[in-house]
């Protein structure tokens, strides 16, 4: 289940044509799909064997998701959910790492980011269930009484829920995580140095595409697949994650209904912030960081951004089109790109 849908239009150079998603010739690169979307990993040096390479990252990949899934059944991520309360779960590595981030990121962003939201997610018909009704505030009230990560315990490798019903949701960051793995793996690994690596709109790029910085494009919000680009950022040795809410959204009635639940009420979000984007040196954290900042909207987004010193673009809707707004951090970034 995916609580935010990420909204970043990957391109390879610096040019800002709008053109569908694409990867020079050459360098070596590959392509394939997990979490329900699509990889591209790009590599610029010579001498590849990327059949034998795709193979080595599928596996990778396959096994992340037997981690993170909450679609497999028997995946860990299920088997937590299905535990119940009061019995210590043993975690994998990935596993803990991943709860103490996000344990770690609901009290940073006093809960705009919790990974116990899903249940209410899907009961607005964002989820796997696909539920079209719209609920009501009893309902919501219910489940509300099992979100927050007050539910659970993690100590020296264990997992403990409260509650039996708790449910953990990791889709907000798993793919970020995924990435950061996935590139550690090709660059301390493989030893490769110049690597782009991109998942469902996640990225991570590390040295350089040629003589030039590795760049992408951040798509412009229009509701359709094939968008143009509204600001190309330079990507030297960092990530970026963009979450938007302008493409997966519901109506019931009269009244359209964002997919960003806010995790301390259980609505979906009520402002004018259609996408956020976070430039980060871990890809992990830029996810998890897109995910708080879309839920507190542009106000409240910009004022933590500023705050805590975030790389944050926003694009707010307005009477005729969009409103950039910056961090400052993201506007010196972008300056030093410039001289």
């Amino acid at each position: 289940m995916r609580i935010l849908s990420i909204l970043l239009f990957i391109t390879l150079s610096l040019s800002c044509d709008g053109s569908k998603k694409k990867f020079e010739s050459k360098n070596s690169g590959f392509s394939g799909k997990i979490f329900g979307t699509y990889y591209n990993i790009t590599i610029n040096e010579p001498n590849i064997n990327t059949e034998k390479l795709k193979a080595e990252v599928d596996l990778l990949l396959n096994s992340i998701n037997k981690t993170f899934s909450t679609y497999i059944k028997d995946s860990e991520l299920s088997k937590l959910n299905q535990a119940k309360a009061n019995i210590n779960v043993k975690l994998s590595n990935d596993m803990e790492k991943v709860l103490i981030l996000s344990k770690k990121m609901f009290f940073e962003t006093n809960g705009a980011f919790d990974p116990t939201v899903g249940p209410v997610v899907n009961r607005w018909g964002f989820g796997p269930d696909k539920d079209k009704n719209q609920p009501t505030k009893e309902e919501i009230k219910k489940l509300m009484i099992n979100v927050g990560v007050k539910h659970f315990t993690l100590d020296k490798g264990y997992l403990s829920k409260k509650n039996s019903n708790l449910y953990i949701d990791l889709s907000a960051i798993a793919k970020g995580f995924a990435v950061d793995k996935v590139t550690d793996f090709l660059r301390k690994d493989k030893g490769f140095r110049n690597v782009l690596v991109e998942i469902g709109g996640e990225v991570r790029a590390h040295g350089n595409k040629g003589n030039r910085v590795w760049a992408i494009g951040i798509e412009t919000p229009s509701g359709q697949l094939a968008a143009g680009i509204q600001k190309v950022v330079p990507l030297l040795n960092r990530s970026v994650a963009t979450s938007g809410s302008y493409r997966n959204y519901l109506k019931y009635g009269d009244k359209v209904f964002s997919h960003t639940i806010n995790p301390q009420t259980g609505m979906p979000v009520d402002h004018k912030l259609v996408s956020v984007t976070v430039i980060h040196p871990k890809c992990t954290e830029a996810d998890a960081y897109a995910t708080a900042l879309m839920v507190m909207g542009p106000k409240k987004g910009l004022e933590y951004a500023q705050k805590k010193g975030l790389l944050a673009y926003f694009l707010v809707k307005t009477d005729n089109g969009f409103d950039e707004i910056s961090s400052k951090a993201f506007v010196s970034y972008m300056k030093a790109f410039e001289r």
